[in-house]
Parts: structure tokens; C-alpha cells; sequence
């Protein structure tokens, strides 16, 4: 990381010399400053109204800095617990399998996030290993699909300010994600996501604004689309962000201003619900697959005497057979108590803010 961060502020830093000359020149060349910035703008807004190659760049910039900084600094190992579960999903899925078969001693190779039993798989659900799967079966290595799902992303975004901004203005923001340092930094060369739920919470956001503005199947179908993958993705958190978009939705259909009941169920209703409903019969087909129940949360109930929310109980610590994993979860189960005291709740609180 240390590598990568150096090469990024050396493109940074020849990127802000060239920024600085360009000033001077113009500040010390006040006659022809104005002349060049028309021009500039004038290309731009060119380039702005033309939604189809706006979108173009945008991934193709986020595509070249996301793959520029990965070479130029190194390829990224995996160091964090999440990582090696969505590679192992990736191997997986890269070879035509949605599980692998129990290793004979694997009481020997438990790990964090990945399921032992009944199969050998990652506890993740399969969006962000299907992108490194991808990336895997296209350019041979799993980081591939991080740069491809970052440019689809950054993409996204641009897609869904234009449905919000003037076109000028979501092409410049679609251009600050595409360079934005933690997205290219943390995102863009590593295996744990974020460019998967950034795209699909895009899509969402985008196709809400043009869904109400003029009803059309083809952005209720990427509603739809956009809600697949932040529920095989970041499933608590995509819940989080589209529920208020839903009770949008809702409020227009109902209210004056709402479509007719034949655009309603043809063109807005329909498209958005099917692939959500295809989707959710998928999902409990792949944890049927992975545990033998469609809805069983395997991994918690063999490992996590933390329920992941405040609202449950814990359950009995197990009995670990690894001293690592043990004492991980103890400081997990003593930080889950100590949210229960109004003191430790505040503390975690002002700390889940402070980091957001």
C-alpha cells in the first residue's frame, strides 16, 4: 500500500506541475487566458452533451487510473479476512462451481469468513466474487475485474448525476469519482469492494429521478438491476439506501401526479419487481446450495457468538480450535456487550460517525 500511495502522488504531483505551469502561463498571459478557458469549456460542454461518450470516458479514466496506479505500484496482495473469502468465491466461480467439497482435514485450514462445513466456500454473498471471477477468466488475475467494476461504477455515477445535474456538472463529477483518491486507493486496488454497491446504489439512485420524470421499462429494469446487486453485495446496507428511494416510488404512484394504472404495472411495476424476484430465487438457490437452507446463516452459527445486530442475543461462545479466531471473537463479543451500556453505545456511535 505504502508503494501504491508513493506512485499515486507521483502521478499526482506531475499532474499538479502541469496545473501550475498552465496558471502561471495564463496569469502572466492574461490575453490569452480568456481566449484558452473558452476553449476548454467550450470542448467540454461538446463533449457533455454527448451522453454516450460522457459515459465512454468516465470508465475509461476510471479504468486507466485504476489499472495505472496497480501497475505502476504493485499488484495488490490480499492482507485483510474479507479479502481470501472473495478470492476463494472468485476461484470458485472462475472453474464453473458454486462450492467446493469439504477438505478431509479441513479443521486444519479454518479461516475468517470462509465456511468449512457443510462445503468449502465463502460466506459472502456472490456479487463482488462473480466481478473478480470475471476479471479472473478475462485478464487472468482477479484484480481485472476490481478495475472493471470500478470503471462500471464511476460510469454509473456520472449516469445518475445526469439524470439530477446538468450535464456539465455530472460530467464533472462523474470525472472527480473516477479520480477520487479513496475510491482509487481503497476500491480500486484491493479484493474487499465497494465499486459493486457504488454501482448498483447508482443505478438506483439514477433510474428513481427518470422513472418519476418520464416512466420508462427500461430504467425501471435497471432499478431493478441496481437493487440485484447491492443485495448480493452489501445486503443490510443496500436495504438502508434503497428503502427511502422505495417509499419515493411509492408516494408517486399514489399521488397526483402518478402514472396511469397501465404505465404503472407495464412499465414501472413489472420491469422493477421481476429482477428482484428472479434474483431473490437465485440467491436462496446459491445458499441452498452452499448450507442446505435457503434462508441459514451457517458461518455466524458455527463462529459468531456476536449476533450482527444490537437487537439479537448472543449466543455460547463455541469451542474454537484455533487460538486466533477465539480471541478475535472474544473482543468481538466484549465490544457487542459493551454497546448494550449507554456510555459504550455512545462511543461507537460518535466512532461509526466520525469514520463515515
Amino acid at each position: 500500500m505504502l508503494r501504491l500511495f508513493a506512485a499515486y502522488l507521483e502521478v499526482l504531483a506531475e499532474a499538479l506541475t502541469i496545473v501550475v505551469v498552465l496558471m502561471v502561463v495564463l496569469l502572466t498571459q492574461p490575453r490569452y487566458a480568456t481566449s484558452w478557458l473558452r476553449t476548454v469549456e467550450r470542448e467540454l460542454s461538446w463533449i457533455a452533451q454527448r451522453h454516450g461518450l460522457s459515459v465512454m470516458l468516465v470508465g475509461l479514466l476510471a479504468l486507466g487510473s485504476s489499472a495505472t496506479l496497480s501497475l505502476l505500484g504493485c499488484m495488490p496482495e490480499p492482507n485483510v479476512h474479507d479479502e481470501f473469502s472473495y478470492l476463494l468465491a472468485a476461484d470458485t466461480f472462475s472453474h464453473g462451481r458454486l462450492s467446493n467439497p469439504t477438505h478431509p482435514l479441513w479443521v486444519h485450514f479454518e479461516s475468517f469468513h470462509i465456511l468449512q462445513q457443510p462445503i468449502y466456500a465463502s460466506k459472502y454473498p456472490p456479487a463482488q466474487g462473480l466481478m473478480l471471477a470475471l476479471g479472473q477468466l478475462i485478464g487472468g488475475h482477479p484484480i481485472v475485474g476490481v478495475w472493471i467494476s470500478t470503471a462500471l461504477a464511476c460510469a454509473a455515477v456520472y449516469w445518475m448525476l445526469l439524470a439530477w445535474l446538468p450535464a456539465r456538472w455530472a460530467l464533472l463529477g462523474g470525472g472527480l469519482t473516477a479520480l477520487h483518491p479513496r475510491i482509487l486507493l481503497w476500491w480500486g486496488h484491493s479484493y474487499w469492494g465497494g465499486a459493486v454497491p457504488m454501482l448498483g446504489g447508482a443505478l438506483v439512485f439514477g433510474a428513481l429521478r427518470r422513472i418519476v420524470r418520464r416512466p420508462s421499462g427500461r430504467d425501471s429494469l435497471l432499478l431493478g438491476i441496481g437493487l440485484a446487486v447491492l443485495a448480493n453485495s452489501r445486503p443490510y446496507e443496500g436495504l438502508v439506501a434503497s428503502s427511502p428511494v422505495l417509499v419515493a416510488l411509492l408516494v408517486w404512484m399514489v399521488g397526483k401526479k402518478g402514472p396511469t394504472t397501465r404505465v404503472l404495472f407495464g412499465q414501472v411495476a413489472l420491469p422493477t419487481l421481476t429482477v428482484p424476484a428472479l434474483t431473490g430465487g437465485a440467491m436462496g438457490f446459491y445458499n441452498w446450495r452452499l448450507t442446505g437452507d435457503a434462508l441459514r446463516q451457517v458461518y455466524e452459527a458455527a463462529y459468531a457468538p456476536a449476533p450482527l445486530f444490537l437487537w439479537q442475543h448472543p449466543s455460547s461462545m463455541p469451542n474454537y480450535r484455533h487460538t486466533l479466531m477465539r480471541d478475535f471473537y472474544v473482543l468481538v463479543s466484549a465490544l457487542f456487550r459493551e454497546q448494550h451500556t449507554l456510555q459504550g453505545l455512545a462511543i461507537m456511535t460518535w466512532h461509526k460517525v466520525n469514520t463515515l
